[in-house]
C-alpha cells in the first residue's frame, strides 16, 4: 500500500468560455487540498495569485473572509477585488455547471447477509433492460467475490486483506481503515467516475453497520460525491426474516432510523427476501404491519409473551415511542425474482434521487404519469396485501393473531 496515493492522477478540466464577449480559456486542476486555476484571454499567464479562506470562518461560508497574496506579476487593487469570491466563484460555477451533466445513482447499504450484492446485480440487469447505461461500483474492500462485473472496484486501491497483513488489524478495524483511506484519496474515485459519463451508478457498500451509524467516513464520502455532481439515494436492505422476531424487528427499525439521520441522504428502506420471510417462523401480523410500521404497541404485546424479553418492557416501550414519534421509517417488500417488486423499488429510488425529473429519462412520460409518480399515488395497503398472499399465504387465519385476540379480550374482561 505504500506510495499508493502518489499514483493518483490529478483531476483536470479545460474549457473555453465567454466572459464579457471575449473567449477565455479556463483550466482547473484539483488536488486533495487545493485548486489550481488558470484563466487567460491572451494565451499566457500574467499573474500568479494565492487565495486562502480564513480558517476561523470555515464553518460559516456565507461570512467567509479571504486573504489574497500576489506571488507573481503586478500587485494592485483590481487583483485583490477580482481574485476572491464572489467574482471568481461565479465564473468557476458557470464553468463547472456548464461542463458537467447531472449524474444519478443509488448507494446500497445494509447488514451482512441482507442481499446487497445480489440486489445490485438484479437491479443493474433490470435497469439495463430498460435501456439505462449502468456502472457498477464496488466500494466494499472486503468483498472479493462479486456476483456482478464491477466497472469501478475499490480493491484496485486498497483491500481489507492487505490492511490486516500490513497493520495487524482485525477485520472490522481493517474495514474502517479502508473507508477512511478512501475518504482521503477520493481523487482516485472521481477519476474513475469520469470514465463513465452518461451512466447510472449503483454503489455496493460494506455491511458493517457501524459505518452508517457511528463512523463518519462513508457519510463524508457521500457528501463529496454529491458535491462532485452525483444525485444519490441511499437504499437500505434488511432481511425480512427479522420480522418473525418482534425484538429483532425493533432493532431493525432503530438501525434504519439511525442510518437515515447519520447519512443525511434520501433513503429507501427495503425488506429483502420477502419470499423467505417465514422461513424462520410465522409472522405475528400481516406484511403491511411491518412495511408501513403500524401501531407498534401490538408488537410490544407480542414481545411480552417472551419470558426473557418481558423484563425489558419499559425499555422496549421507550424504543417504540422513539420510532413512532419520528415516523420516518417504512419499508418496501422485495424479492429479486419478482419484476414488479423491483419496479416498485426502482420507482421509489427514482423519486428520491430526482432521476424521474431529469431531462434524460429514457421514456418520455406524460404529465399525468409524472405527477402521479411525484406524489406517490399508489395504494400501498392493497399492494402489501397482494404480496403477502403471494409469498406468505392469507393473513386471515394466522394462529398467532387469533391467540393474541383471545388473550387481549380475556385481559379486557
Amino acid at each position: 500500500m505504500e506510495g499508493v496515493a502518489g499514483r493518483f492522477p490529478v483531476q483536470t478540466k479545460a474549457e473555453t468560455i465567454e466572459i464579457n464577449g471575449k473567449a477565455t480559456e479556463v483550466v482547473i486542476s484539483k488536488f486533495s487540498d487545493k485548486l489550481f486555476i488558470i484563466l487567460t484571454q491572451y494565451g499566457k499567464v500574467g499573474n500568479l495569485v494565492e487565495v486562502r479562506r480564513d480558517v476561523a470562518q470555515k464553518e460559516d461560508p456565507s461570512s467567509a473572509v479571504y486573504g489574497v497574496r500576489v506571488l507573481l506579476g503586478r500587485d494592485d487593487e483590481e487583483i485583490h477585488v477580482a481574485a476572491p469570491p464572489p467574482f471568481a466563484c461565479n465564473i468557476l460555477l458557470d464553468f463547472t455547471m456548464s461542463s458537467r451533466k447531472t449524474i444519478f445513482g443509488q448507494v446500497v447499504i445494509g447488514p451482512p447477509g441482507s442481499g446487497k450484492s445480489t440486489y445490485c446485480h438484479a437491479m443493474s440487469d433490470f435497469l439495463r433492460s430498460q435501456n439505462r447505461k449502468v456502472a457498477m461500483v464496488n466500494l466494499d474492500p472486503g468483498n472479493d467475490v462479486l456476483p456482478f462485473t464491477a466497472s469501478i472496484d475499490v480493491s484496485k486501491l486498497i483491500t481489507v486483506q492487505d490492511v490486516m497483513e500490513n497493520l495487524n488489524l482485525g477485520p472490522n478495524g481493517a474495514l474502517v481503515y479502508c473507508m477512511e483511506f478512501l475518504e482521503k484519496n477520493l481523487d482516485w474515485l472521481f477519476v474513475e467516475i469520469e470514465k463513465f459519463k452518461d451512466h447510472y451508478f449503483i454503489f455496493d457498500l460494506p455491511g458493517q453497520v457501524e459505518l452508517y451509524t457511528h463512523n463518519n467516513s462513508v457519510k463524508n464520502i457521500m457528501k463529496q460525491l454529491e458535491e462532485f455532481g452525483l444525485r444519490l439515494c441511499c437504499v437500505q436492505l434488511v432481511d425480512s426474516h427479522y420480522c418473525s422476531d418482534p425484538g429483532k424487528f425493533i432493532s431493525v427499525l432503530l438501525t434504519a432510523m439511525t442510518s437515515m439521520f447519520q447519512m443525511e441522504m434520501p433513503q429507501v428502506n427495503v425488506l429483502s427476501k420477502v419470499d423467505l420471510a417465514e422461513q424462520h417462523g410465522r409472522l405475528h401480523f400481516g406484511l403491511d404491519f411491518y412495511t408501513e410500521v403500524l401501531d407498534l404497541n401490538y408488537l410490544l404485546d407480542a414481545i411480552n409473551k417472551d419470558p426473557f424479553m418481558k423484563k425489558y418492557r419499559q425499555l422496549n416501550a421507550a424504543l417504540i415511542d422513539v420510532v413512532e414519534n419520528y415516523s420516518f421509517v417504512s419499508f418496501l417488500p422485495l424479492s429479486i425474482s419478482d419484476a414488479q417488486l423491483l419496479r416498485n423499488v426502482r420507482a421509489a429510488v427514482d423519486k428520491a434521487n430526482g432521476y424521474i425529473f431529469g431531462a434524460g429519462e429514457e421514456n418520455q412520460r406524460n404529465i399525468v404519469a409524472l405527477l402521479s409518480a411525484a406524489v406517490g399515488a399508489q395504494f400501498h395497503g392493497e399492494f402489501s396485501g397482494t404480496v403477502s398472499e403471494k409469498y406468505l399465504g392469507s393473513d386471515e387465519f394466522r394462529e398467532d393473531d387469533e391467540t393474541y385476540e383471545n388473550e387481549n379480550s380475556m385481559s379486557v374482561n
